[in-house]
């Protein structure tokens, strides 16, 4: 049976996915978005969740053009405006202010965005949410693909966006093959709170074992990433609380001071991913589903954002009635050379910084002191970090909406 006739499917309803079909639908198109799953989640009152995310200026821009970020409460967001990166005798320090922003980003939940995104789209008249819902077969027929449900459903459109993460089906149903570089890493996750409060510093630091990041919660505590061998994780995820509050305090020489709290601590495994291709034959991979990079720059799902906006811009006065190939085209130069671009210098940066002999972090001391004097180099890279720069979709380079 079929559901209806549409111009886009969307495959997949995580932020950038649910983003993606909200811009879609921005110039017109008629939209189908697909997941597994409703969002169902609930805002914990008293604690903030474990799996939070930077989102940078250009980002929220995004995300402002999709309706969601008014949707977002701004008590589940804390702003970062300046940004500090240490490693062996080297420092690096970026301020908003000189560089003529009023913040370097944010750190926010990942389901509370996901969740405004959703009440965003529901709100959009030519958007049709199905969930749950799962694609079981894709078929092309003529110039339309057939997307068969696990339901006994089925719908037709001109084109697809498997924005179904890392582990796309898409992908998979599509024939699309994958790069893949395990790190043997895991990062390990958890909120903290020092004897000093963060108000609104995201600060990195490379230690002997690996990044340790303390990012700004809104209420003054700080939410770190450590990325670490694995076997060392499993050591830490099992240390007494207090034991584990001493081996960071060891590591760490913040600003904020020692730790002397530490919520529940969860850890994930770090893979690199790059698909071979970015596109097929009406077909389009974004966000996860293209590529997953280290968090170590917290880039992951800005990236993905931008992928969401970059497709929206090429197809932006695109009739269903045309071959949409050739938008595609510039959709794959375009976000596969931005891609690449920021995910091989992470992995490079991530790669020295695990060097023998303590040698990597040395040169990266050494790259963060020369760097530090060398201010045209210093703007290209905030630039591009809030993703202001001319690469850039046109809707993160917005006028700046009200972001408060």
């Amino acid at each position: 049976m079929s559901l209806s006739d549409f111009d886009i499917a969307v495959c997949g309803g995580g932020v950038a996915g649910a983003a993606s079909a909200a811009l879609l639908a921005a110039s017109g198109h008629r939209v189908a978005l697909i997941d597994v799953r409703r969002p169902d989640w609930q805002m914990p009152a008293d604690d903030f969740d474990a799996r939070v995310v930077a989102i940078s200026p250009g980002s929220a821009r995004i995300l402002t053009a999709s309706g969601a970020w008014l949707k977002h409460p701004a008590s589940r967001r804390a702003e970062y405006r300046q940004m500090q990166v240490l490693s062996g005798s080297g420092r690096i320090t970026f301020d908003a202010q000189s560089h003529g922003l009023d913040q370097l980003g944010w750190i926010t939940e990942v389901p509370a965005l996901q969740q405004a995104q959703w009440l965003a789209l529901a709100e959009r008249g030519n958007v049709r949410i199905l969930a749950p819902a799962s694609v079981e077969r894709l078929d092309r027929r003529r110039d339309r693909w057939r997307l068969g449900l696990d339901s006994g459903q089925h719908l037709d459109c001109a084109l697809v966006v498997a924005a179904d993460g890392a582990r796309s089906r898409l992908r998979h149903l599509a024939g699309i093959k994958v790069d893949e570089w395990h790190y043997n890493q895991h990062a390990l996750v958890t909120h903290l709170r020092c004897r000093r409060p963060n108000e609104g510093v995201a600060w990195q630091r490379f230690t002997e074992h690996g990044p340790l990041a303390l990012l700004p919660l809104p209420d003054g505590r700080s939410s770190i990433v450590w990325s670490q061998p694995r076997e060392r994780v499993q050591q830490l995820l099992a240390l007494p609380t207090e034991d584990f509050i001493n081996e960071l305090n060891q590591h760490q020489d913040s600003p904020f001071g020692e730790v002397n709290q530490v919520g529940p601590r969860h850890a994930f495994k770090l893979v690199r991913r790059q698909a071979r291709r970015l596109v097929g034959n009406g077909l389009v991979l974004l966000g996860d589903a293209a590529r997953n990079v280290h968090p170590l720059a917290g880039q992951g799902l800005n990236l993905g954002l931008a992928d969401a906006a970059a497709l929206a811009e090429v197809l932006e006065d695109w009739q269903v009635e045309q071959d949409p190939q050739p938008r595609l085209e510039r959709y794959l130069r375009w976000r596969q050379g931005s891609g690449s671009l920021i995910g091989g210098g992470i992995h490079l940066i991530n790669e020295l910084a695990h060097a023998p002999a303590l040698l990597g972090p040395g040169l990266l001391g050494l790259g963060f002191g020369l760097a530090a004097r060398l201010w045209p180099a210093r703007e290209l890279f905030v630039r591009r970090a809030c993703g202001l720069d001319s690469d850039s979709p046109r809707l993160a380079r917005a006028p700046d909406p009200d972001f408060r």
